[in-house]
């Protein structure tokens, strides 16, 4: 027979295997919870490790067919800049153009200017003008040419001036301001 006192202690006893259970549960799930956090975290970290080497990986295949494609082209860079302190090389490259093309001309170079950008080797830059007598297909053959020299040069204006009616059909006198990129020299 039951009486109040077994019937609490009955109770009493179920409801603490019932907090055992919940307690057991309650920790088995923290216990899950915290690895299955860590194995998301391990994951997430992977992936983003995977990540970082298929950058890496590609930045290598870039950097590896860039070195290909300048190859032997290296030394014709570096000889792309002559020095400032003997640009005579460069000039000579112009009297030929103009000789080529039937053209005379006068050119005036400035001073050497230290050039802000740093690279393997200082740089200066060279303004220089160039002044030239021909007519427009004269100067499209002298352009088409500059064009293709193997230094650093821009040209920053040209100005065409023609005294004929037809204008710059006829000889012109055509003004070329420039800038010639150039090893610098102490």
């Amino acid at each position: 027979m039951y009486t109040a006192n077994k019937i609490i202690k009955l109770i009493a006893w179920n409801i603490l295997i019932s907090l055992v259970f919940i307690s057991a549960s309650l920790v088995s799930i923290i216990y899950i919870n915290k690895k299955i956090e860590h194995i998301t975290d391990s994951i997430v970290l992977k992936h983003k490790l995977e990540s970082e080497l298929n950058k890496k990986i590609e930045l290598f295949s870039t950097i590896e067919n860039d070195v290909k494609t300048i190859g032997n082209n290296e030394t014709i860079i570096t000889n792309a800049f002559v020095p400032s302190n003997d640009i005579s090389e460069f000039i000579s490259v112009l009297d030929a153009i103009s000789t080529n093309k039937n053209i005379s001309q006068t050119y005036h170079f400035e001073t050497p200017i230290p050039s802000t950008i740093s690279g393997l080797f200082p740089l200066s830059s060279i303004s220089y003008s160039d002044i030239m007598s021909t007519d427009i297909n004269g100067f499209s053959d002298y352009l088409n040419t500059f064009e293709n020299l193997h230094y650093f040069t821009k040209i920053d204006s040209i100005s065409i001036l023609s005294q004929d009616k037809l204008g710059w059909d006829k000889p012109s006198v055509i003004n070329i301001k420039a800038t010639l990129l150039t090893k610098a020299t102490e």
